[in-house]
């Protein structure tokens, strides 16, 4: 029997506090790279509960953390500060006064280091041969960052047996300190395979479909990169194991409001608790080195052989329901999920996206029903996640690196409707309203966090004439104007210029149809707003939504001659030999651009 973890709250506060153990007895089996919020809500917390039931044959797997980027020194401070344990706080209430709170204490992190503060000592932590999984949440952007000289001469230390026991870390060259994730992993592997050692599991835990595949060619892309030789390569491809996961727990940042509300309500003190909802679901592919992992399934896990159904599921379903949903909701001037999902527009442009565009692209799996009975009962499941008033999820969070969830994510249920001759009416307008947030942005002088911000803001800030100024990696800022301009014949232009992104739309950027499509839907936000064009969409009225959207590309074929075979293979950066590449079918679209 498979148990998905639920808590029945009404109104309470229910508390489970650390677990009473030796930690002295606690020893690390998996290393995590990203320690947020959402890997303490989610792994940690399964593994902390298995850790209840089964401490004998659990204590061998905790967690140590080990970030690569300096804001990760605010989260590895806190952690020292709390003796590595923390509380996750699960709320739920579709209304303040019927919210309810049960708070969880974890145990099962019992490190972090930081890779730049010390890059020998994260080499020899992940090669120590008690670490058997190394797992992963690095957001999509931390799969394509390119290997640099820091990895190179990283690597090269781990070759020469220089970061061993003996080695004075002090001496390491200073642009180590650099060194990304996947020169770190590698510089280990290396020198694991230089021991004698097997090699660890890699298991990304990120929001991708097939993270596995997408984990394991990047760790094959970047030794090729670092010039391993090829036998390094070849043990690397065939005796490491990248399982693909699907991971779902809504975990929002947590606010100064959050920490004052936990010690009112639980008379809990603490710097950083986690916020979340109380459901979570894990799937996972049982296909780890040597089989060694944590028995995950006695808490709910559900291990398979296949995690595609469920991954495209939960991120069709879920996350890209999430984008379409807050786009609309900030131009309707909501700012939490729970006040877009209940507005009256927004909920049923929603559930006919869900139903008619999203669901129609996917075919249940008999292995879903140890969590719903079907893709109707799934999508309703996730309406009420949504509804959660104590989650406090804000759109702007949902917002955030739109550009890469659209093409991760979204575009492939645009092109595979299109080769179907659905309907893609709701994406179109999805994507108008995307546009329409972007120019509010760059006219307000918002900031827009995406990794791409410079490229998919620079059609706006040419028609606000304003120039952007880099501000960080994730974010651009622009001077703020006068006042919002109203539409012009530029913002058409712009709209043009948006939708020829290649990087974002791939071959979109060339259906004609599509971009018409999208057109429509931005000139009826612009000319009658978004609740009235949400309106058209819900009752069916104003476009016809089907013909036009079968036109020729622009070279003269039907987009439904190109979905398959090697051309979407080769736009993602698959392997030059096509009928090697693995089996992945029309979804390969859905792989991230592998540097």
């Amino acid at each position: 029997t498979v148990l998905v973890t639920k808590f029945v709250m009404s109104g309470s506060v229910t508390r489970a506090p650390a677990l009473v153990c030796d930690r002295g007895e606690l020893s690390t089996g998996i290393v995590h790279f990203g320690v947020g919020g959402f890997h303490r809500s989610h792994q940690q917390a399964y593994l902390d509960e298995l850790l209840r039931v089964d401490f004998e044959n659990t204590k061998s797997w905790c967690y140590t953390g080990l970030g690569v980027l300096s804001f990760d020194t605010k989260m590895r401070d806190y952690l020292v500060a709390n003796k590595f344990t923390y509380p996750v706080v699960s709320r739920t209430g579709e209304t303040p006064e019927t919210m309810a709170m049960h708070v969880h204490h974890v145990v099962t992190l019992r490190d972090m280091l930081l890779s730049f503060e010390n890059p020998a000592a994260a080499v020899r932590l992940l090669s120590s041969p008690d670490v058997k999984i190394v797992s992963l949440t690095i957001t999509e952007f931390g799969y394509r960052v390119p290997i640099n000289e820091g990895d190179r001469t990283l690597v090269k230390l781990a070759l020469d047996g220089a970061v061993d026991g003996a080695h004075n870390d002090e001496a390491t060259p200073a642009e180590c300190a650099g060194a990304t994730v996947f020169g770190i992993l590698l510089a280990a592997l290396a020198n694991r395979k230089r021991h004698g050692l097997r090699p660890f599991t890699i298991m990304s835990c990120d929001n991708l479909p097939h993270n596995g595949e997408v984990a394991k060619r990047r760790v094959l892309g970047a030794a090729a990169d670092l010039d391993l030789d090829p036998a390094t390569q070849q043990w690397l491809e065939t005796e490491a194991k990248y399982p693909s996961t699907m991971v779902d727990r809504i975990t929002p940042a947590t606010s100064n409001e959050d920490i004052v509300s936990l010690k009112e309500n639980a008379d809990i003190t603490d710097a950083w608790p986690v916020m979340c909802e109380p459901y979570k679901h894990w799937v996972i592919e049982d296909d780890f080195v040597d089989g060694a992992r944590p028995a995950w399934e006695t808490v709910g896990a559900l291990l398979v052989p296949d995690v595609r159904p469920h991954e495209l599921m939960k991120v069709r379903l879920l996350n890209v329901g999430h984008s379409a949903m807050c786009y609309a909701g900030v131009l309707a001037g909501c700012e939490h999920v729970h006040e877009a999902v209940t507005h009256k527009m927004i909920k049923p442009f929603l559930k006919r996206l869900m139903r008619e565009e999203i669901a129609a692209s996917l075919v249940a799996d008999p292995s879903m029903e140890a969590l719903v009975c079907g893709l109707d009962q799934y999508a309703e499941l996730v309406l009420s996640r949504f509804k959660n008033v104590a989650v406090k999820d804000t759109l702007d969070r949902i917002a955030m690196d739109g550009s890469e969830k659209f093409r991760v994510q979204g575009r492939a249920v645009v092109m595979e409707g299109l080769a179907a001759d659905r309907t893609v009416r709701g994406f179109a307008l999805y994507v108008a309203a995307w546009a329409h947030f972007l120019r509010k942005a760059v006219m307000e002088g918002s900031v827009v966090r995406d990794a791409s911000a410079s490229l998919i803001v620079a059609p706006w800030a040419d028609v606000a004439g304003v120039g952007p100024v880099e501000s960080a990696v994730t974010a651009t800022e622009y001077a703020v104007p006068a006042r919002l301009p109203p539409q012009t014949a530029e913002d058409a232009a712009a709209l043009q210029r948006f939708l020829d992104i290649e990087e974002v739309f791939g071959v979109l950027a060339q259906h004609e149809g599509w971009r018409q499509a999208v057109v429509r839907e931005f000139e009826d936000i612009a000319t009658s707003g978004v609740e009235a064009t949400l309106l058209g969409y819900i009752f069916g009225v104003g476009h016809n939504s089907n013909g036009d959207l079968a036109q020729l590309g622009s070279n003269g074929a039907r987009l439904s001659e190109r979905v398959s075979g090697t051309f979407i293979l080769d736009e993602v950066c698959a392997h030059e030999d096509a009928a090697a590449a693995p089996d992945i079918t029309d979804e390969a679209v859905a792989f991230v651009s592998l540097y």
